[in-house]
């Protein structure tokens, strides 16, 4: 195994692309794509890691055929395919993270896209002088059809009833990602909301980035709705038990939260008094009370 290079010679971001058997899914048009998104960057200290799940479809031939048209360019932003066994998405992930060279970590679907050109020399930007844990920017979700949606409205004071940013508009630390022992593969779906929650909850802190990342392509896992409302039901249990008694709540009530989009009064203001020192935390909890407390007072809601 190549030794990695010295620590003034690794790219300031690995982008990590997890794949796996793509032409079977109808999909090796999107990869190419997200391919050639990131070799369009004007910034070009990063490298493009490739993590394939041992593909049976012709991906691999695909993949190899792709990244070697990418090396025979002029100045080619390096790519490191790995093809090996795994897990699940998140565990592909996990395992990828451990090859990377970069300071930080951006995760990007093999089916989406960088913004545009200048995305990652805006990160590079928002990420000097101070190296923050982590940058977060706008998405654009999209589908086949053209049809496109900015996600501009964001904030992370609305970690506790969901992911704020999407998980490919978020740059990281690689050193926060490994502390914060990566994606929890007990979660198939919402492992990233896991781990980012599980983040901010540690102290960690960001900076937002007021423009688009990554353009998203509606679909996947995650639009399995009933399926994504009980692994959120299974993260919160997990995750708000510190601060307070989870027991009284069956599953199904905690998915009737993920449904309405906020949480009880009780567990909130459990939250908010005893995060009162960490001033991130105390936001949150507040945002989300004083959320609950709103919804409440909309008699005509029916929930």
């Amino acid at each position: 195994m190549s030794k990695l290079p010295e620590q003034d010679q690794r790219p300031l971001i690995s982008v990590v692309t997890v794949t796996r058997n793509l032409i079977e899914a109808g999909r090796g048009e999107q990869i190419l794509a997200a391919l050639d998104s990131v070799q369009d960057q004007k910034f070009r200290d990063i490298e493009h890691v490739v993590w394939d799940g041992q593909s049976d479809d012709g991906t691999q031939d695909l993949l190899k055929a792709a990244i070697q048209k990418i090396a025979d360019t002029e100045n080619p932003i390096p790519v490191l395919y790995i093809c090996e066994a795994d897990k699940s998405l998140y565990d592909a992930m996990n395992q990828a993270v451990q090859r990377c060279a970069g300071e930080y970590i951006l995760f990007l679907n093999s089916d989406d896209l960088l913004a545009g050109a200048d995305s990652l020399l805006d990160v590079q930007k928002a990420l000097e002088p101070d190296k923050p844990d982590f940058v977060y920017g706008e998405t654009v979700f999209f589908d086949d059809e053209g049809n496109r949606r900015h996600a501009r409205r964001l904030t992370p004071k609305s970690i506790l009833q969901r992911l704020p940013f999407g998980h490919n508009a978020m740059v990281l630390k690689k050193a926060v990602f490994q502390e914060m022992g990566g994606h929890d593969l007990q979660f198939r779906i919402a492992a990233d909301y896991d781990m980012v929650l599980r983040m901010i909850l540690s102290g960690h802190s960001g900076h937002r980035l007021q423009r688009p990342i990554s353009l998203f392509r509606i679909g996947g896992v995650s639009a399995d709705t009933d399926a994504a409302g009980a692994e959120m039901a299974a993260v919160w249990l997990k995750n708000y038990s510190q601060f307070c008694d989870m027991s009284g709540y069956t599953d199904a009530q905690r998915i009737g939260w993920y449904r309405q989009g906020h949480l009880p009064v009780r567990v909130s203001a459990a939250i908010l008094l005893k995060s009162l020192s960490h001033p991130a935390i105390a936001r949150a909890a507040f945002y989300s009370l004083t959320k609950t407390l709103r919804r409440k007072a909309q008699f005509w809601r029916s929930y």
